[in-house]
């Protein structure tokens, strides 16, 4: 997690910081706002439900592919489960969808062209995880749901929601998902 931290989340919190004090824009477009609270738990709670099922299914499916089943340890599952919800879900949704998605449908005034550019762009970036094809192809997919979930929201969007979300997801995929199936299926 300490090389995810600093190469990884750590320029994808500074670049939308450095861009919002170079051109003046309002970290409030960026998605860090929280005008519907309510609405994003209520929409929120039940997607990342489904999602987590979702992911953990995925986990199994590609577990039982290959023969590997990468289950955390109990301490590591906590630990993992935090970090998700607590930094990794936040800062990229900040940089994808707040930054980078929310910025691109200013700029073009097209915001389902956005959308596709962003999840295509946050499917490449999973990559970096030196990820197969197949669980790239899952984040992209996870990618196209949260863009939607930050699309489809009031203005000004908030990231509560996709935060959420994300967190459930990638719970469901590499921490809290493949634990639980690992230990009832045995």
């Amino acid at each position: 997690m300490r090389l995810d931290l600093l190469l990884r989340l750590v320029p994808l919190t500074l670049v939308p910081l450095l861009f919002s004090w170079l051109t003046g824009t309002p970290l409030r477009n960026f998605g860090l706002v929280v005008t519907h609270p309510l609405r994003d738990l209520l929409v929120a709670i039940p997607l990342s439900l489904a999602a987590f099922a979702i992911a953990a299914a995925f986990a199994a499916y590609l577990a039982r592919r290959s023969g590997r089943w990468f289950v955390p340890t109990k301490p590591d599952l906590l630990v993992q489960s935090a970090y998700y919800l607590v930094l990794n879900a936040p800062v990229e949704e900040w940089f994808f969808r707040g930054f980078l998605q929310g910025s691109l449908a200013r700029w073009w005034n097209e915001p389902v062209l956005a959308l596709l550019l962003t999840t295509a762009v946050f499917g490449a970036y999973h990559f970096f995880d030196r990820w197969g094809w197949r669980p790239v192809a899952g984040a992209t997919a996870a990618g196209l749901a949260l863009g939607l979930i930050y699309l489809l929201q009031p203005s000004p969007p908030s990231l509560l929601a996709p935060v959420l979300v994300h967190a459930a997801i990638t719970c469901g995929f590499l921490s809290l998902g493949p634990y639980l199936i690992y230990r009832w299926g045995r």
